[in-house]
């Protein structure tokens, strides 16, 4: 006796396993969101931003008294420069903060082996860098618009009283907003570049500090050693961290506001696009 058996039906797993990139996007962003060290460097950028806004403001005299101090330069003095240094001052500390979270979001998957992982449910890789940089850039810059809106606030509340001047909702101090938050965004996705080329934590790392930090001191040192070679102070302004200056509303020699930017795109152009480059290339 035979028993005929019907086919069984075939189980269709093409919606299930289609890999589309706002797929990788969202597991980009659970890897990022259940790390609890991604919450704390967050939570150090508020109090950076906000905490040397609120100290500078506070410590800073008067501006009669300034000017009085400065005698006859006191009219020549830029009171507005001085509460936008205050405002913004946190963001040179900030930037090395959200720095190291980019750094870590490539190199802490290599450590651990998990790109592998990665690599396997996407295979052509560059998706996984890609919505690395979106997550990264969307989370620095919306927590860097949260605490600089916080840090005018205070140092314009501060400061207004001391007879500086400004306003929140001038439209040079909401560029400035949007221009820092922007810039600390482009740091993170810069950050994440050196990342996927050198693969080591603490190599990124280096190299992020040496770039951000470590070269803009020994341009100055040389500017002072050779006072003659004014190409090099030329030549400075376009370092990733005067021009981050720039978009934040600081004065960056004579480059324009669209200089600035163009410059710290590049600066994230060229290592986010080497880093895909060898990404591609080399062995997890």
């Amino acid at each position: 006796m035979s028993t005929a058996t019907a086919p069984a039906a075939g189980y269709v797993h093409a919606e299930v396993g289609r890999l589309s990139f706002v797929r990788v996007l969202r597991s980009e962003w659970i890897k990022l969101r259940s790390l609890r060290s991604t919450f704390w460097t967050l939570v150090a950028v508020v109090v950076l931003v906000v905490g040397f806004a609120a100290l500078l403001s506070f410590s800073i005299p008067s501006a009669s008294t300034l000017v009085t101090e400065s005698g006859p330069r006191g009219a020549t003095l830029h009171l507005d420069t001085i509460v936008t240094t205050a405002a913004t001052f946190g963001l040179r500390f900030a930037q090395l903060v959200v720095a190291v979270l980019g750094v870590l979001a490539i190199s802490g998957e290599f450590s651990t082996g998990m790109i592998r992982s990665s690599f396997a449910a996407v295979p052509h890789r560059f998706p996984v860098l890609a919505a690395k940089a979106i997550m990264l850039f969307a989370v620095s810059f919306v927590v860097g618009l949260v605490s600089l809106a916080a840090s005018w606030a205070i140092a314009i509340s501060v400061m207004s009283g001391k007879g500086y001047p400004g306003a929140l909702f001038d439209a040079s101090t909401l560029w400035s907003i949007l221009g820092a938050a922007a810039y600390l965004g482009l740091v993170a996705v810069f950050a994440l570049g050196l990342g996927a080329i050198i693969k080591a934590s603490a190599g990124g790392i280096s190299a992020v500090v040496g770039v951000l930090f470590l070269v803009p001191i020994l341009v100055q040192i040389a500017i002072g050693v050779l006072p003659k070679a004014t190409w090099l102070a030329d030549w400075s302004h376009y370092l990733m961290n005067n021009a981050g200056d720039g978009m934040a509303g600081i004065a960056n020699g004579s480059l324009e506001p669209w200089q600035n930017i163009l410059t710290v795109v590049i600066w994230t152009a060229v290592s986010f696009i080497v880093g895909a480059i060898l990404l591609q290339r080399r062995d997890a």
